[in-house]
Parts: C-alpha cells; structure tokens; sequence
C-alpha cells in the first residue's frame, strides 16, 4: 500500500486540528501574565495590510496543497516518510497553539493592545516571544514537508517573511504600550528560535 497516496488527504485532519487548537483561547486561562499593564488602547501601524499579506501566504500554501491532492504527481517526494514528518511537525505546531492559547489572555488576529493588556511572559513565551507565529511557520514547513511543490514551498517562504515583519511590527506597538518592562523581556528571550533568533 502506497502510504503517501492513503494519506494525501488527512492534510486536511491535521489542518483542522492545528486550527482547532486556537479554540484554546475560550478556556479559563492557568496564568495571569505579567505585571506590566497597558493603560491606553494602542494598534501596530498597517496591521491590517500585514494581516492580509500574511493571509496572502496562507492562500498559496493552500493552492499549492489544493494541487498536491488532486493531481498527486505534482507532489514529488525524496523519502518515503515525508507525510509522517510533515505531520508531525504540523501537530507540534497545534501543540505549540494550544500552550499558547492555555497562557496568553490577549490573543487578537490584528495587532492591538487594549486597556488592562498584560505582557505575557508565560508558558511557550518564556522560550520565543511570538510562538503563534513559529506555530504558523511549523504548519507551513510541515505542509510542505508532507506536499512538496513550488507552490507549498513559495507559501512557506511566504509565511517566514511575512510572520517576521507581522512580529517586528508588533514589537515596535509593545514597547510603546510597556517600554522598559517589554525591552527586558526582548533582551532575553528571541524572536523565534530559543537562543538563536
């Protein structure tokens, strides 16, 4: 039995599970961040057309998954166990969401800060300071371990880039919501890779 053909489609599964771990976010919270807190509301500038660019990668990471699962010969494989990779670096990712959405109370899709925002320094955010973008980026890189095209590959190329520059800008709104107390936590902790970047 071809493995690859029988699990072309369960992308789709570990897709769903990835998303669905951002329900997360509805539950009580174990921790409460912290102590810095924002007094004025306050929004990253051009976040929305940060948002839509990143929305641009996730359309070409799923055109190209799109192609990969109807004509399967677009997909070409250098190892038998690529789709196990690629999943499994798809499910760390949803775990990765799933201990972020379990620690962080303020979790928006633009990047906004309101009254009573608090930094969260906790769970994955004590080892990357933006772990729901190293999360996207693992579901990116897993699908194009799993479905390798140009197409998947240009969506995680994408993905990379635009997280990056969604991060630095929110980074940038941070320090003008918490100053000193964000600089500190910068200096210690990296943008997406423990110790490295």
């Amino acid at each position: 039995m071809d493995l690859e053909a029988a699990t072309r489609g369960l992308i789709y599964v570990l897709h769903a599970l990835f998303y669905g771990a951002f329900l997360l976010r509805l539950a009580p919270k174990r921790s409460a961040g912290a102590a810095a807190e924002v007094e004025q509301p306050l929004t990253a500038r051009r976040s929305a057309a940060l948002v839509f660019l990143h929305g641009t990668a996730f359309a070409v990471m799923y055109y190209g998954i799109g192609q990969a699962v109807a004509a399967p010969a677009r997909a070409r494989l250098l190892l038998a166990p690529q789709p196990l990779l690629g999943g499994g670096v798809i499910l760390l990712g949803a775990a990765l969401v799933a201990w972020t959405m379990r620690v962080f109370r303020s979790w928006r899709l633009l990047a906004r800060v309101d009254a009573g925002h608090q930094l969260c320094t906790e769970g994955p955010f004590r080892w990357v300071r933006h772990p729901i973008y190293l999360a996207l980026d693992l579901l990116a890189l897993g699908s194009a371990l799993w479905l390798p095209t140009p197409w998947t590959a240009a969506g995680l190329s994408m993905m990379v880039v635009t997280g990056d520059i969604r991060a630095r800008g929110e980074e940038k709104l941070l320090i003008a919501a918490f100053g000193d107390a964000y600089r500190r936590y910068q200096a210690g902790v990296r943008r997406f890779i423990p110790r490295i970047y």
